[in-house]
């Protein structure tokens, strides 16, 4: 077994891979179909393509009775949305791979939920993380409410609602590349 970690479009190893897996890459590319293209012409017949993507869409929908919680998500889902990655390339992945010229992949969509604190606090953390997009793209941390006390108050809101909370959704596709006597018919 051989892992190689690179830019797409700078392999230069000539041999077929058995399988080209990526998680969580294909929201952050412009043409995220030429880079499913490359990599097929690269695995080897009756190989396979593995990916794994988010959709903010069913968190949305799953998060709606909390407003504090689908507020902060919204505003996440915007921040991803503004610096130009594709918040629904999940659900994207099935039609994609079909346009890289790949047989209709095999789709699968989770969705972890949980009320614990360890797993409620995660929208805080990552709203954290995209501060510095939050203020490059000019948008309010007002709209956050106040910033020091958000996760008590997401926990709070949680805990009181008596519910789970959903975590991103990540959409798992993967199909075999057809085998050389499968393209002559």
């Amino acid at each position: 077994m051989r892992f190689m970690e690179c830019d797409v479009s700078q392999i230069q190893d000539g041999k077929p891979f058995d399988a080209a897996v990526g998680r969580l890459i294909l929201q952050f590319v412009a043409n995220p179909v030429a880079i499913l293209r490359c990599l097929s012409q690269m695995v080897r017949p009756g190989g396979v393509v593995v990916f794994q993507e988010v959709s903010y869409a069913p968190l949305l929908a799953l998060s709606v009775h909390l407003p504090l919680w689908s507020a902060r998500v919204a505003l996440a889902r915007e921040v991803v949305q503004r610096t130009g990655a594709n918040p629904e390339i999940g659900v994207a992945l099935h039609r994609a791979f079909q346009d890289a010229g790949l047989p209709a992949p095999t789709t699968r969509m989770e969705v972890l939920l949980g009320n614990a604190s360890n797993f409620t606090l995660w929208i805080y953390d990552f709203l954290c993380s995209l501060r510095p997009q939050i203020e490059r793209h000019n948008i309010s941390f007002e709209a956050l409410g106040d910033f020091e006390t958000l996760a008590a108050r997401l926990e709070a809101e949680v805990a009181q609602s008596e519910s789970v909370v959903p975590y991103i959704a990540l959409v798992g596709a993967w199909s075999r590349k057809a085998a050389e006597t499968e393209h002559h018919t």
